[in-house]
């Protein structure tokens, strides 16, 4: 894990630690505010506490932005692939000229 943080860059490391005060603040709101509300689920109407709406609104929206996440990485993914199959046609052809 050490290695990990150690290869991040000062704006990674300071998104983490954004993100984790961020989701203390999110759990301390959670907790103050225990009080139940009236939710309309579709077809149903729910009472939960407003702890867990918010607690389910955050973990939906971390699960909808590392979905977005997961499809911009893979792109970058493809396109570091295309450039190294890239670069070694090159390599190729300049071992060939030699």
């Amino acid at each position: 894990m050490k290695e990990y943080w150690n290869d991040l860059s000062k704006a990674q490391k300071a998104k983490y630690i954004i993100g984790i005060v961020v989701g203390i603040l999110v759990v301390i709101f959670a907790v103050l505010n225990w009080r139940y509300t009236s939710v309309h689920l579709l077809f149903k109407r729910v009472r939960i506490p407003i702890t867990l709406l918010v607690i389910v609104s955050v973990a939906g929206g971390f699960g909808f932005a590392s979905l977005f996440d997961y499809r911009k990485f893979k792109k970058k993914d493809k396109q570091i692939r295309q450039l190294k199959m890239q670069l070694e046609l090159k390599e190729i052809e300049e071992e060939e000229q030699i």
